[in-house]
């Protein structure tokens, strides 16, 4: 298994990935197996418990027979997602997350991808830490409303989704922010296509 630096070829040692990941949020697996991508991870993470999990902190995706989980489980479509943050309306969402390609597609096979850590630097151009805080996440039963961005001991940690489950709205009524924040994820998002034994390796925490 190989970790490089996106964008270039830069390979990254394994004790360095805690590091890189904290510096540009990103970091690609190469020909690498689930096995060996667990054992990095266990070596500085704990597993966070998922719905759909096979095993502590590993959750298989691929299409299956819908069930009435709704758009919960438009994951294991072969149709595309907007993009999102995993379990982004649980308390304790994970801060990192690594996706690993097994089988090619044989269409799509691309992971989305958006820098959060330049959405919330573009976003505070237009708006104080305090109006960006009043973003948070209404769900269609109104039962919650996660922050956002959460500013938490000089990092800002960032959760969205925007579908039929739940989407970005300002506790004051600042509906210009929200639609900003639409805006700049639309245009921080890019694509890269996965093969077999590739991956990203993200995280979700930036520093402010």
């Amino acid at each position: 298994m190989r970790l490089v630096e996106a964008g270039c070829e830069v390979e990254v040692s394994p004790d360095l990935l805690p590091v890189t990941l904290a510096r540009d949020g990103v970091v690609l697996i190469q020909q690498g197996s689930v096995a060996e991508v667990r054992a990095l991870l266990d070596r500085w993470t704990v597993p966070v418990d998922h719905p759909h999990q096979v095993a502590d902190g590993l959750t298989v995706i691929a299409p299956r027979l819908r069930t009435d989980d709704g758009g919960n489980e438009a994951g294991f479509t072969d149709l595309p997602l907007s993009p999102h943050t995993d379990r982004s309306l649980h308390a304790q969402p994970p801060s990192v997350l690594a996706t690993l390609m097994l089988t090619p597609a044989r269409a799509g096979g691309s992971a989305t991808l958006v820098d959060g850590a330049r959405v919330l630097t573009l976003l505070r151009l237009r708006a104080e830490d305090a109006a960006i805080a009043g973003l948070r996440l209404r769900t269609t039963t109104g039962q919650l409303d996660p922050p956002v961005v959460e500013f938490v001991s000089g990092r800002a940690r960032i959760r969205y989704r925007d579908d039929r489950i739940a989407g970005p709205y300002s506790t004051d009524g600042r509906l210009d922010l929200v639609a900003e924040f639409r805006r700049l994820i639309s245009e921080t998002t890019r694509f890269l296509h996965l093969g077999a034994g590739h991956g990203p390796g993200v995280v979700r925490e930036c520093p402010v």
